[in-house]
């Protein structure tokens, strides 16, 4: 019963996220045929529509950190496996607050407390009752935060970039 629940909700998380960027790829600041392209029923979009490094990232990292969050056991060796994205994750999920600079500074304490202590969990061995908590806890509070997070955007190019700075 338990890996089933466990089961469940990993694929009810994975489900609303791919809705949930599916939605954010069409409904960017893109044309009708970009949006037709995404639905699979134009074809000559194909060369002009570009993602952002951002968004591929983002949704590559979320996706495996989902996995890792749902997983019944976690070994040790499960950690590389996702802690170079860690610091991503929780950076993209804080930009949405980067209009107001003390709960910007609020929630980037947040994120360095929360990567410390999933750090401090998986160099803990054997694991004790307080670093499984503390690693559930970091996994919830970024869970969480990727749940209620703007999806990074996609880049439409006709020649131009919309909707991101030159270089």
């Amino acid at each position: 019963p338990w890996a089933l629940l466990l089961l469940g909700c990993h694929l009810g998380v994975l489900a609303f996220l791919a809705k949930k960027w599916q939605r954010a790829s069409i409904m960017q600041k893109a044309t009708t045929m970009t949006r037709e392209w995404m639905q699979n029923t134009y074809v000559g979009t194909c060369n002009k529509l570009k993602l952002s490094p951002e968004y591929v990232m983002f949704t590559m990292f979320v996706s495996n950190f989902v996995g890792i969050a749902f997983a019944r056991t976690l070994h040790y060796q499960f950690y590389c496996w996702y802690f170079h994205s860690l610091p991503m994750m929780h950076w993209i999920t804080t930009m949405k607050y980067s209009s107001d600079s003390t709960v910007l500074r609020v929630a980037l304490i947040l994120n360095t407390v929360f990567i410390l202590a999933v750090e401090y969990a998986f160099n803990v061995y054997p694991a004790t009752k307080f670093s499984s908590a503390m690693l559930q806890i970091s996994h919830a509070f970024l869970l969480l935060r990727i749940l209620q997070s703007d999806v990074p955007t996609m880049i439409v190019h006709d020649g131009i970039t919309k909707g991101a700075k030159k270089r």
